[in-house]
């Protein structure tokens, strides 16, 4: 993916669209597979949900994450956070506070407010890939790779990897 043009707005408001959409892919894959919880993963099942969750939202897959495990408090602030700012971005960006593409202050409190969204939607995309390739390992699932993938993946988890036991404590029954 092409890094947007950081002094055209619309550029940035274009990549980040597209980056948050493969936030929330991780994040409903998570769902449906590495949280799964005790229901036994076949074929069908896997067709039912995707079913059932093809039109769903990013809330519904957030709130799916909370059922299955007990969140740490300052990423479950993450990911309302990041929910509300994306909520925003994509469907109410008349309530933004001095959003205005049509002006140079508007078009740089839009720009503060997308870099923000970015910065935040990346750190939750990476946590959430951490979490995928921890199961990976757990599930003994040898995915195929590349080296800058394999490095890229040995840094989140060099960053994220001790806290996912914290993020994602197991919820209580």
């Amino acid at each position: 993916m092409h890094q947007p043009n950081e002094h055209d707005i619309y550029s940035l408001i274009g990549f980040t669209l597209t980056y948050i959409q493969s936030v929330e892919r991780n994040i409903k894959f998570c769902t449906t597979f590495v949280l799964q919880g005790d229901t036994e993963l076949t074929w069908e099942r896997l067709q039912h949900i995707e079913g059932q969750e093809r039109q769903k939202a990013l809330g519904y897959f957030l709130g799916k994450v909370k059922e299955r495990a007990q969140l740490f408090p300052a990423f479950e602030e993450l990911l309302s956070e990041f929910l509300q700012k994306r909520n925003d971005f994509v469907h109410n960006q008349n309530k933004i506070p001095g959003w205005n593409l049509s002006t140079e202050d508007g078009a740089l409190v839009a720009r503060k407010f997308v870099v923000s969204l970015l910065r935040q939607a990346h750190m939750v995309n990476e946590i959430f890939a951490t979490l995928v390739t921890k199961w990976q390992v757990q599930a003994k699932i040898d995915a195929p790779t590349t080296p800058d993938l394999q490095a890229y993946l040995k840094e989140i988890e060099n960053r994220y990897g001790a806290y996912i036991d914290t993020f994602f404590s197991a919820q209580e029954t």
